[in-house]
């Protein structure tokens, strides 16, 4: 990750890898990442992707008992159940509203074309992001990731995602957010959104298949542009 710089931005730290011509970015993939990672966790990715593409890693703005950081609490209950802290994870939404506009203000994202792609916990925050500025973005990724509890209440008008692409992939072997969850997110948005998704034979990670599948994706919508 040689070519890789820190920012800060907003009092958060934000990892860069600058695309290969800085005058033709082709489009700006941002990455959200899990419960307990940090912006390093994601950014081993970066070399994967078309060097045109310059790839921002943002930090969550909470911290779990465990190290690392978070986008926000999950709360176990009396029964064992999880709970997501959708305040949280909405006041998490803004904050990253606020990173971009930052960005785009400094000219370190030139466009508007962005490509929102988060992971676990950093899914949620994109599917969150997604519902209140589709605009925003040029496409949607989502890997092992949930819907927020009140997806639907948020849609409101479902004719804003017709033509937003979305990716979603997710392990048949997770046990951390098990893969009738990656269905919800499969049902959610493939009636109203132009959706790929793909199921794995996995955990909850991501594997060199899902790359590959990514890859292809990528390649699909950026002529777009």
């Amino acid at each position: 990750m040689n070519n890789i710089e820190q920012l800060d931005i907003k009092g958060r730290s934000v990892l860069h890898r600058p695309a290969r011509d800085l005058k033709s970015v082709s489009a700006t993939l941002v990455l959200l990442h899990g419960y307990g990672a940090d912006e390093y966790d994601l950014m081993g990715l970066a070399s994967y992707f078309d060097p045109d593409i310059q790839v921002l890693s943002i930090r969550g703005s909470g911290l779990t008992p465990y190290g690392g950081a978070s986008w926000f609490d999950i709360d176990m209950l009396a029964d064992g159940s999880l709970r997501f802290n959708i305040d949280q994870a909405k006041v998490s939404t803004q904050g990253v509203f606020e990173i971009l506009a930052q960005m785009q203000l400094d000219g370190i994202i030139p466009t508007k074309r962005i490509i929102l792609a988060g992971f676990s916990q950093g899914a949620t925050i994109s599917n969150l992001i997604s519902l209140e500025k589709p605009e925003l973005l040029q496409a949607l990724l989502i890997m092992s990731g949930r819907l927020p509890e009140d997806m639907v209440e948020l849609s409101g008008d479902t004719s804003r995602f017709k033509n937003l692409p979305v990716f979603a992939g997710h392990g048949t072997h997770d046990n951390v957010i098990p893969i009738e969850y990656g269905r919800q997110i499969v049902s959610f948005w493939d009636p109203i959104a132009d959706l790929e998704h793909h199921e794995y034979p996995m955990g909850h990670e991501i594997s060199q298949p899902e790359l590959e599948h990514i890859q292809m994706w990528l390649e699909q919508v950026l002529p777009r542009t």
